[in-house]
């Protein structure tokens, strides 16, 4: 029985089939459908994104308004965090109740939030209302790829998916250049309020024009497993950020990653036990998984924890503007282009996938490292390549890492195996994020001191708005450039030698053919062979 027939016994309300290339078909979806559905996941993608970065060029704004620096990773933190949480969750659910009902959930959630962040009144409202935000961001993300997987097989998948690494990696680079220009030209509010209509219109699209034939199954939803990775993530996330801001060696801290391990161990135990595991361990005994997770989780930890951070050097070492600073980060972008729509393609050409992320991590590592030896006086040519090479790594690693993980699981668990490789790229972010605001404070806190004759409180003082630190008297000034310079040249080598684990797992990550023929083709021609027979 074809697709066509299989959806026509399963849900006569559909359209009928559609072709969209020679190799396959795409179930329930006029070509006109098709291409609504993927542009509204695609803003919903580009959205939720974006807010990740962003609020990079916003940051020392709010920071300064609300006499706060020493919270300025936080901002970041609480949405990754919230949505390393909410990605398996959301993602789970959608394997059981349908993609449909749960993106809409994760699009309310998300809307919510951007609103709470807009009406914030000090940094503490910020970052709850960034939490919420990011509980729904996190959600939409892994739901858009696994709809991806749901309807396109796995080797046409790089035709399309492209765009959606594009949208996703690119979200970190056009993010601090818009909300430059919202920072120049209107106040830093707007740059949460803009989701809303944007946001809305995405539901609305997907919800009108995202009709699948999926069938609900009877199973219980693992609340002990949500309720343990939240906490779990919960107490890493604040004895990072308590332990950067302090000393590591105080009581709450080491209770705080004491209870972070625990939790792990705990999370592991809970889920052998469970019916419907959130995070299935089995997953990690497929090598192809197992790999993408670990290679996917080091390039989450550069694109979204060290991403803030390069607009923050060029603002507040450099004194370019907000604008001028996201349109600095163009080059990484380029490479990002280069890396998405080159490797989609070579991948629906060859049918191949894992020579690519081997070379995009060995080039962002070179990248990386050659971005970790930048001073207050850096010339922006001389980071133009390394730009480039960073952003073309990520994108490798994202695109390859997508498909092949949806090309190693079967169907059914298709929605919480791309969940979990979302989630893992999350986690990434929000560790290092954490961490690599830790590394800033700490280099800010013995940097300045040891020139300037000062208490740490007091050189993380001197940090305020670019206008403010420009004002500084020359000493001042330049003992503040030249440690935010070191801080994130810090960052940066620590990301060289992330990406060479990533390199590692690269290697290691095994090659199946990819089929040619979505799962939802293969489950709804059961499901009609099934009816036809009872």
């Amino acid at each position: 029985m074809t697709s066509g027939a299989g959806l026509a016994a399963g849900t006569a309300a559909l359209p009928t089939v559609a072709a969209v290339s020679t190799a396959s078909t795409i179930p329930g979806f006029t070509r006109r459908q098709l291409w609504m559905v993927l542009g509204a996941l695609m803003l919903a993608v580009l959205l939720a994104s974006m807010e990740i970065s962003i609020i990079a060029t916003a940051l020392p704004t709010i920071a300064g308004e609300f006499n706060a620096f020493e919270s300025y990773a936080w901002v970041g933190t609480a949405y990754i965090a919230t949505a390393a949480i909410g990605t398996p969750l959301l993602g789970k659910l959608s394997d059981l109740y349908g993609r449909r009902p749960v993106f809409q959930m994760a699009m309310a959630l998300f809307i919510v939030g951007s609103f709470l962040c807009g009406i914030s009144q000090n940094m503490g409202q910020l970052i709850a209302s960034r939490a919420v935000q990011g509980l729904g961001g996190g959600a939409i993300q892994a739901l858009a790829f696994a709809i991806l997987g749901d309807i396109l097989p796995p080797r046409e998948r790089g035709r399309y998916i492209g765009y959606f690494t594009l949208a996703f990696v690119g979200a970190a680079l056009l993010g601090p250049l818009i909300g430059g220009v919202i920072i120049d030209h209107w106040s830093w509010p707007w740059i949460f309020f803009i989701n809303i209509p944007l946001a809305g219109l995405a539901s609305v699209v997907s919800y009108r024009a995202l009709s699948l034939p999926f069938p609900r199954r009877k199973a219980r939803l693992d609340i002990r497993g949500a309720v343990v990775l939240s906490l779990t993530v919960g107490a890493l996330m604040i004895g990072l950020e308590e332990g950067g801001n302090g000393s590591w060696t105080r009581p709450l801290v080491i209770a705080l990653l004491a209870a972070a391990a625990g939790g792990v161990v705990l999370f592991v135990l809970v889920e052998r036990r469970a019916v419907e595991p959130m995070i299935p361990l089995r997953l990690f005994t497929n090598p192809v998984v197992l790999a993408c997770t670990i290679a996917g989780m080091c390039a989450g930890t550069i694109a979204f924890g060290a991403g803030p951070f390069l607009p923050l050097y060029f603002q507040d070492s450099l004194f370019v503007s907000p604008t001028e600073s996201g349109l600095r980060m163009l080059p990484q972008m380029i490479g990002v282009t280069l890396g998405t729509f080159g490797i989609g393609r070579l991948v629906l050409w060859t049918g191949r996938y894992k020579a690519f992320p081997v070379v995009g991590t060995a080039i962002a590592a070179g990248g990386l490292f050659a971005i970790g030896h930048i001073s207050g006086t850096t010339p922006y040519a001389w980071l133009l390549a390394p730009m480039v090479a960073m952003g073309f790594g990520m994108a490798a690693v994202f695109t390859t890492t997508s498909i092949a993980t949806q090309n190693a699981v079967e169907f059914q668990d298709l929605g919480v195996a791309t969940a979990t490789i979302m989630f893992f790229r999350s986690l990434g972010g929000s560790f290092g994020l954490a961490v690599f605001g830790t590394i800033l404070n700490s280099t800010i806190r013995s940097e300045i001191p040891t020139r300037l004759d000062i208490t740490p409180d007091a050189a993380a003082d001197l940090i305020r708005e670019p206008g403010d630190i420009r004002a500084l008297p020359a000493a001042s000034r330049s003992a503040v450039v030249d440690a935010l310079a070191l801080g994130v040249g810090r960052i940066y080598l620590v990301c060289a030698g992330v990406m060479i684990v990533g390199l590692i797992a690269a290697a290691l990550l095994p090659e199946r053919p990819l089929r040619s023929r979505a799962g939802l083709s293969d489950a709804m021609e059961e499901r009609a062979a099934a009816t036809a027979t009872a």
